[in-house]
């Protein structure tokens, strides 16, 4: 029986960052992950991953206090000063930049490989914290006092709290019978490493076409990543076209922004949905991350969202307090709750808005952006809110 204060479900991003969050604090963690976990060594000659995240000032914040965001910085990240939005069915575009902020940028993109490598980095540095890959757990149970987790090899855990941060399709919340609510988008994201005849100028860009958004976001190697969100009939037509004519169809979708599309990486994809668990507080277990919530990823705020979790967990948990603290793990629930499910909510209400071609709709929503791009104050609100509010 391994005996701890807090035991974490899942390895990844989210799951890492609330471990070195209470190991920081002086308690007992240990971290269950199902898949192995080989020691891997960042090589800048590597080909950049395909799946990258924008990572929000308030979530680099977080991960500065972590002593992680200084490896990140010493190795391959992109900042980006500029983002344009723009749409299919009108004439109004939005530009924001950091100048308006008063800030150096507005957000940067982090290959989601490295984000990892450099937190698990940090982990093994704590003697107070253990990492056990390669396990899947069979069952959870509880009592006053502890959690217990069963795994498949006959290993057993206990500990005062369990914080469950396995994603999507959780097991500690199909173990314990937690009610999702969920539905698809009917999209797939398709996401690549491409190469444009123009400079990408450090912005992010974003064009929302009726079969879905798409992102174009800056690589400090001159690439763009891409996720194109499309419908599913045509992102499986996207996804088999030879290279020529995919670059040649992601050209016209983004309107040559960038002049032609030279080259793309191998295409990877994965299908668009949104949950909500009802409960992120059951008895001695705490869902966070994408296994309490997930979004569409237009925004690109899957993963702040999941960094504003962590957040609010390390201002409410205090070291040499007790880590299992009902009253303060129901003020963690009743805020984050109330501000994912709105984000969830606004999302999808975008990506609805967008994909309309409604003529009167259309002028409707031109007026609105023209409205936003014109007026400086509630630009700066709309950028405030995506750039602080998420963590």
């Amino acid at each position: 029986m391994h005996k701890l204060d807090v035991l974490v479900l899942g390895a990844g991003m989210v799951g890492a960052s609330i471990a070195l969050v209470l190991a920081r604090k002086g308690f007992k963690v240990g971290v269950i992950e199902r898949q192995e976990l080989d020691e891997q060594v960042f090589d800048p000659q590597d080909a950049i991953d395909l799946r990258v995240s924008a990572i929000s000032p308030s979530s680099q914040q977080l991960l500065t206090r972590l002593g992680v965001w200084p490896i990140l910085r010493l190795q391959r990240v992109c900042d980006y000063q500029h983002m344009r939005v723009w749409h299919e069915q009108g004439a109004a575009e939005m530009v924001f930049s950091s100048e308006q902020m008063g800030t150096s940028h507005l957000g940067t993109i982090v290959e989601n490989r490295l984000l990892q490598m450099a937190l698990h980095q940090q982990l093994s540095a704590l003697a107070n914290a253990s990492v056990f890959s390669g396990l899947e757990v069979s069952a959870i149970e509880q009592d006053g006092d502890r959690v217990q987790l069963a795994t498949n090899n006959q290993q057993s855990f206990s500990a005062e709290l369990l914080i469950a941060a396995d994603g999507r399709n959780s097991t500690a919340a199909r173990l314990l019978q937690v009610p999702v609510m969920a539905g698809s988008y009917q999209q797939m994201a398709i996401v690549a490493n491409v190469n444009t005849e123009l400079p990408h100028h450090n912005t992010a860009w974003q064009r929302f076409l009726a079969t879905g958004p798409l992102a174009f976001l800056p690589l400090g190697n001159g690439q763009s990543s891409i996720v194109w969100s499309a419908d599913d009939e045509l992102a499986q037509a996207l996804l088999a076209m030879p290279d020529n004519e995919f670059c040649q169809r992601l050209g016209e979708a983004f309107e040559y922004r960038l002049g032609r599309v030279t080259a793309t990486s191998p295409r990877a994809s994965f299908p668009l949905h949104w949950h909500s668990a009802e409960r992120w507080l059951t008895g001695r277990v705490l869902l966070i991350g994408d296994a309490a919530h997930g979004v569409h990823p237009l925004a690109g705020q899957g993963v702040n969202l999941g960094f504003g979790d962590v957040a609010l967990l390390d201002r409410l948990l205090g070291a040499g307090e007790p880590v299992f603290q009902p009253r303060l793990l129901r003020r963690f629930e009743r805020q984050r709750k109330a501000e994912t499910v709105t984000a969830t909510h606004l999302f999808t209400a975008l990506k609805q808005l967008y994909a309309q071609t409604n003529p009167l709709l259309c002028l409707a929503r031109d007026v609105g952006m023209s409205v936003v791009e014109k007026n400086r104050l509630i630009k700066r609100l709309v950028m405030q809110s995506a750039m602080h509010n998420m963590a």
